[in-house]
């Protein structure tokens, strides 16, 4: 395998070894995509384990149909991370190596020896569940070159891979060149609720540990994965989706639940379940897991990813030229990924909103997070406010008493009695910075 300038590996044909057999064109899913097809069943799905699904991306149910498969004497391949914060696909056999599985790693794993690893179990005749990317299954299906009965391969629904070689780079900033020793990494941590994920990396230094945690959309790996900027060509003209990766069941988010299944939203994180083959409905325990049957069409409305590949962002070109002489990741993200001026005074007036609705949340009590961006939030708890316990039961944040020019924010207590907070964005912008950085890039919790 040969790195290319954009960091991506590539295979290379050993001139001096070749005897031109094609063998290689032939099992190489992007050169003889199969054809297309749509699942037979779509569920939305939660693990009923709590803890489990907290540490899932999703719902939680992939670590269900692992455990099913150990407990029958199997083998499971899944992704893990690396000594170096890389990602490999490894298999184990035990329910506790399934941990390092769970959650979503956007980089690419790398595969080494694990196909060689499958066919042999396989061959023993040890069930195999083996899960990656569409087109890492397909490329498993096509070495394999035959059915196996005893092989369960699942894939998930993929936005694309990122460079390694951005995210190395980003990790030798974040890191200080290494000063900083890596602890943990989640690329969807939950404390704000599964549709507003975060980007959390904990490390070490100076025998003291912190937590570096971002909205994803802040983070600037994040960022520049999420814009199709720094993806690996062939993801923009994805040969494996729409069912050509032959898996028998595909995972994802099930996006959109709130409107589509509302009874199942709770904001820790619901799984879609495309159901391909027999082998893969019975491969389902339905005991361990809360589920209702869905229709394919509102699944794809809300995640058109399960057809659709990533578009390149227009400054890719662009941002691979000036990645090898840049000495700054971050500040070459910000400069490619800079909105134009209006969009950006639109992004900082809606961003001073919602950190004050963020600020008056804090200081009186909280209120629903689901209802973050209307104009009113209820809160029926009681609130220490002017070291006084009042109930807080609404929250006005543009009251125009005082004229449309001079809105006020105001809450409502439960006795009727109405109380003016005074210039909530200024607040947010001194004093209580600290209460809203769970909005910013530059968040830090020791």
């Amino acid at each position: 395998m040969v790195e290319d300038n954009e960091g991506f590996l590539y295979p290379k044909v050993d001139t001096n070894l070749c005897i031109d057999c094609q063998a290689c064109v032939k099992v190489c899913p992007f050169h003889n995509p199969a054809e297309e097809a749509k699942p037979k069943n779509v569920y939305a799905a939660l693990n009923k384990n709590e803890e489990i699904r907290k540490d899932s991306s999703s719902g939680g149910v992939f670590t269900i149909l692992a455990e099913k498969v150990i407990n029958e004497g199997g083998v499971v391949f899944g992704a893990k991370f690396t000594d170096d914060w890389q990602v490999e696909i490894v298999p184990t056999e035990t329910i506790e190596g399934l941990a390092a599985f769970r959650g979503s790693k956007y980089l690419q794993a790398k595969m080494d020896n694990s196909l060689s690893l499958a066919k042999k179990y396989l061959k023993e005749g040890r069930k195999v569940l083996f899960s990656g990317t569409p087109c890492q299954i397909a490329g498993l299906k096509h070495y394999l070159r035959k059915d196996y009965e005893n092989l369960l391969a699942v894939d998930f629904v993929c936005h694309g891979v990122p460079s390694p070689k951005v995210w190395e780079m980003y990790l030798d900033e974040v890191t200080q060149a290494g000063k900083r020793a890596i602890l943990d990494i989640k690329f969807r941590d939950k404390p704000q609720g599964w549709k507003r994920f975060n980007f959390t990396l904990s490390y070490n230094e100076s025998d003291k540990s912190y937590t570096m945690s971002s909205y994803n959309g802040d983070n600037h790996f994040m960022r520049a994965f999420l814009s199709d900027m720094i993806l690996r060509p062939s993801c923009y003209n994805c040969q494996a989706k729409c069912g050509r990766s032959k898996s028998d069941i595909t995972i994802a988010d099930y996006w959109g639940i709130d409107k589509v299944h509302p009874q199942m939203d709770d904001d820790k994180g619901a799984s879609l379940l495309l159901v391909r083959t027999e082998k893969g409905q019975q491969a389902l325990d339905f005991t361990k897991i809360a589920y209702t049957e869905s229709a394919y069409n509102d699944a794809f409305r809300f995640n058109p990813a399960i057809e659709k590949s990533a578009v390149p962002h227009p400054k890719r070109t662009e941002f691979f030229k000036k990645l090898d002489t840049t000495k700054d990741l971050i500040k070459l993200i910000d400069k490619e990924l800079r909105p134009a001026l209006k969009q950006r005074a639109r992004i900082f007036y809606h961003r001073c909103r919602h950190k004050a609705k963020v600020l008056a949340l804090h200081l009186l009590g909280g209120g629903n997070p689901e209802r973050r961006n209307t104009t009113t939030v209820r809160s029926t708890g009681v609130v220490p406010m002017c070291d006084k316990e009042m109930a807080v039961t609404t929250i006005s944040f543009r009251n125009k008493g005082n004229g449309w020019k001079r809105y006020t924010m105001d809450v409502t207590l439960r006795s009727g009695e109405k109380r003016p907070i005074k210039k909530p964005l200024e607040a947010v912008s001194t004093k209580y910075t600290t209460l809203v950085s769970m909005n910013s890039s530059a968040a830090l919790r020791g």
